[in-house]
Formats: structure tokens, sequence, C-alpha cells
């Protein structure tokens, strides 16, 4: 375990979408856990804000940043992913070519609302230019670019490798790329379930394609979900955890039924790995020295199936509310109308197997940058989940009752329109 600590100690590590779920757990491990030598990070805004967002969805934690930050082990580097330079001062963009070792780009518009043209801009252009910047950094021994599993959700049901997947041969990314920034689409986009998943595999054959030469690092995290234990246990930023979300939708009081098409009886895994499990795998691998693509999914934790996620809430919910909300129904017959949550979330049903042979090799390590959580009480773990997020949308007692009757009314009114 020594090792891997005194590893860290000396790297200079430059980090992006510090604000975010998974950005923010990786500051938090980089920082404190790891204490790396310095910590450079970008900031979209005023570091006050930043600093505000921190404090907000690790407040406990938020005195030991606040500290790293006045020492000038953690340096905030205000800028914009979506600018020249990526917005950055010349002189701090200077030193931190100059300084860098690693770099982790954890920033992307994860909306799956989001139009093709504004995630390409969000997760394509942005990864290009710091790759860019990356060849300029003479002491860079690790890129490490976030993407997404559900990269691949063309692809059919079944075993899905850790490989970058090509739509058509020879390739054509700079075509598709050229064709999206003139007219905001492209054949490939109706393939995948949202234009983020689309965007993601793109930026892969792009990354690879035009930095042949750079020590690139794609992590392929599948649905991400709350923390077990860092920052600390349940720690999730609004917004940031997929399944959570789902949750939230299936509590509301709106009565009938949840239609999903499944095929499998909703026996099939719907993958989700906590965030720091993810954040453990990235910062194991970048010590391996690891190249290519790894997937952090639930094959090195415990994996649920779709049945098992959607009758959670009737497990540890009160009786009285639990009979207001919509009924999960599986279906086998395509003809019959999905309800809006398994539309939106239409990944739910499919039955891919997301390889993981590449985590194998690392070392079973103990403590904080665990990859091996077997022994984690999923039960406690889920109650705790499912409670935190209905007090956090529903409150409790009877301002509970008050407003099950008032959303229950706009259920009903919206169901009449």
């Amino acid at each position: 375990m020594t090792e891997i600590y005194e590893f860290y100690k000396q790297q200079v590590v430059f980090l992006t979408g510090a604000t975010g779920g998974l950005g923010g757990c990786l500051l938090y491990k980089l920082s404190i856990v790891l204490d790396v030598q310095r910590l450079y990070v970008l900031i979209r805004g005023s570091e006050s804000r930043a600093l505000e967002r921190w404090k907000h969805t690790m407040p406990q934690q938020f005195r030991l940043i606040e500290d790293q930050i006045r020492v000038g082990n953690i340096v905030l580097v205000p800028g914009d992913m979506t600018k020249e330079c990526l917005g950055i001062a010349v002189e701090t963009l200077c030193r931190i070519k100059e300084e860098a070792t690693i770099i982790i780009n954890a920033a992307a518009n994860i909306s799956f609302r989001a139009p093709l043209l504004k995630v390409v801009l969000d997760n394509c252009l942005p990864a290009l230019q710091l790759g860019a910047l990356a060849m300029e950094m003479a002491k860079l021994q690790h890129f490490v670019q976030v993407s997404s599993a559900y990269a691949n959700s063309f692809l059919p049901d079944g075993p899905v490798d850790e490989k970058v997947y090509y739509l058509s041969s020879p390739d054509d990314a700079e075509g598709e790329l050229e064709e999206i920034l003139r007219t905001g689409t492209t054949r490939y986009l109706q393939e995948f379930p949202w234009a983020y998943a689309y965007s993601k595999q793109l930026m892969e054959r792009l990354m690879t394609a035009r930095f042949p030469n750079l020590p690139i690092l794609l992590l392929r995290p599948t649905s991400i979900g709350p923390a077990i234990a860092q920052p600390y246990e349940m720690y999730s930023p609004q917004g940031s955890c997929p399944i959570s979300t789902l949750y939230t939708r299936l509590m509301q009081p709106a009565g009938g039924k949840s239609v999903w098409y499944a095929p499998n009886h909703g026996r099939n895994i719907l993958d989700e790995v906590p965030v720091d499990l993810v954040a453990n795998v990235l910062l194991q691998h970048i010590h391996s020295g690891t190249r290519g693509v790894v997937h952090a999914s639930s094959s090195y934790y415990i994996p649920k199936t779709l049945e098992w996620i959607l009758e959670q809430p009737f497990n540890y919910l009160p009786p009285h509310w639990t009979a207001r909300m919509a009924t999960p129904v599986f279906v086998q017959d395509k003809k019959i109308e999905e309800s809006k949550e398994a539309k939106f979330y239409r990944i739910g049903s499919r039955a891919w197997e997301f390889c993981a042979p590449s985590s194998r090799r690392l070392g079973n390590l103990d403590g904080p940058l665990r990859i091996s959580f077997s022994d984690h009480d999923i039960d406690r773990f889920v109650e705790l989940r499912i409670r935190s997020i209905f007090h956090e949308n529903f409150g409790t007692g009877e301002c509970l009752m008050q407003k099950a009757e008032v959303v229950s009314q706009r259920a009903l009114a919206l169901a009449k329109l």
C-alpha cells in the first residue's frame, strides 16, 4: 500500500470537472487521501462559486480542502473548457505545462436531454483541445479521459469488451464531427439512447486517432451511484446519480402502473457502481501505468437486476405512500406503450455485460483505495439511500401527507391533458 501513496506524493495533477460527482470525489482523494504534490483544479466561474459547491456537497470535508487551498497544495485555475486554451491565463497555463505529470479530464455534460450539437461542443471539442495541450507537457506520464460504458450502447446485448468500437469501416470520426458541426446531427444518432452516449463514443474515436502517442487511459464507468465511504457514505451531488433520479421519479404518488419493456422480465443487470469505487479504479490504474480502455462496473461490486432496483422503494417507504406510487410492470410486447420513466431510462432493460479483465490485474489493496466491496452490506446501504431520497424530496410527517395530496392532484391533472 505504501508504494501507491509514495507514487502520488510525487505527482502534479491537472483535474477538470471537480465540481461534479466523480470530480469532487477525485478532488478529495487526490488532495486529502493521497496528498499529491500539487493539484491544479480547473473551475468554471468564480472561485467563490466552486468553494460554495464543495461546502455544500462535502460539508464535513470542506475544511480539509480549504486548508489545502490555503497552503497552495490545491491551486484553483479559473477557465472554461469550451474556450481557446481552456480559457486559462497564459502564465498559469505555462506552469501547468511545465509541471503536470497527470491529467484527469472528468468534465462532461451528462444531461440525457441535451441536443447532439450541445453535447459534442461540451464533450468532444474540449477533450480534443486538452489533448493538444497535453502534447506540449514534457513531464506528462498519464492522460485519463473519463468516458462512459454507454458510449457503446449501440451494441446488441451481450459482452462489451475493453476496446474502442467503431461505427463504420474505415472509421470516419472526423467526418462525423464535421457533419455535426455543420448540420447539428448525424445518421448514427438513432442508434443511441441519448445524444450524450453518442458524444462519448465519438470522443473516444477522435482522441485515439488524433493522439496515438499520448499515454491515454479511457475510463468507462457504468451508471455512477452514491459513495460507499469517501468522501463520506451516500455522497452523491444532485443530478450526478441517474438511478437516484429514477428513484425520485418512481416515488411520485402518481398511482397506476410503471410499464417497462423487459424481454428478460426485469432479470437483466442494470449496472451501477459507487462513485468512490470508480475513483479507486481510476487511481489504481494510473499507478499501474494502464493504457487503453478500462471499465468501472458492478462486476467487482454487487450486480443488481432491474427488477431488484425497481422494487426497493416499496421495501423501505411507508405503506401509505407506496400505495400511491405507480407499480412496476414488465411487458414483453413492444406494441405496449412504456411509461415515461422507462422511455427515458431506455437502457434499463438492456442486458450488456461490461467485461473488466484489466482490473483483475490490480493489487488487492485494503483501505481507502480498495476496489473489492463484496462484503458491503447492500441492504443497509440501499435502505439508507431510499430513505434519504424520500426525505430530501418529500419530507416527513403531516407535511408529507399534505404534499402527497398536492402532488397527486397535479399528477391527475396532467394525466387528463
